[in-house]
């Protein structure tokens, strides 16, 4: 089961997803989606490795691992100020993974205001708090990477992972720049053919 309140820390991996609000729809237009994933590079890459994500017109999947202990801090005292920060981590114990959560509060309130501002609406776009579930095996993780990239297919929009342009799917089996960190992804299930076969079969996983 997800965790709304799990702590996000330095080196460990996580499923992140959210839905939203009522019948609204997160993403409408090819645009929202290029803006959700430009602010994902923005606010999320810092201190994030993107190892998987899909986004469907009203949720989104994000399989990430939070960047070392020595990157994150570095990143985090640029955004603070060394004072700042010397100042708060020795006070809170929490300081960093507050500071790690805040990065995707960051993504999601912005993009929230965007898409309010062009649909002319008001009010919470996401349906509650991020869920996230701690990944602690290598197992779990290439199921749960597949079962991002299916559902597309399990919503009925398209008939193949591939055809879905708003996965990381797709940017596996290209040369083009993604977000994703490519070859280690494709080393995660040995090859790129055995990558493709895992993603032929339909993975159930109860996300909570």
């Amino acid at each position: 089961m997800s965790d709304p309140q799990a702590i996000l820390q330095p080196g460990h991996y996580y499923h992140l997803y959210n839905h939203a609000v009522g019948t609204d729809n997160l993403f409408e237009r090819d645009s929202d989606y290029i803006y959700f994933l430009k602010k994902i590079k923005e606010h999320v890459v810092p201190v994030s490795d993107i190892l998987s994500y899909c986004l469907l017109p009203n949720h989104f999947h994000l399989v990430i691992r939070i960047k070392d202990i020595e990157e994150t801090e570095a990143f985090v005292k640029q955004k603070t100020g060394l004072e700042k920060f010397e100042k708060f981590k020795s006070s809170n114990e929490f300081f960093l993974s507050e500071q790690i959560s805040k990065s995707y509060s960051n993504l999601f309130n912005t993009y929230a205001k965007h898409y309010n501002f062009l649909k002319d609406r008001s009010g919470t776009l996401f349906k509650r708090t991020f869920r996230r579930k701690e990944i602690e095996d290598i197992t779990y993780l290439r199921r749960l990477i597949c079962y991002v990239h299916q559902n597309p297919v399990a919503a009925g929009f398209a008939e193949h992972p591939g055809q879905w342009l708003y996965s990381s799917y797709p940017a596996l089996l290209s040369a083009k720049p993604t977000l994703v960190p490519r070859e280690e992804i494709i080393q995660l299930f040995g090859d790129l053919e055995n990558l493709k076969y895992c993603h032929t079969k339909f993975e159930e996983i109860e996300i909570g």
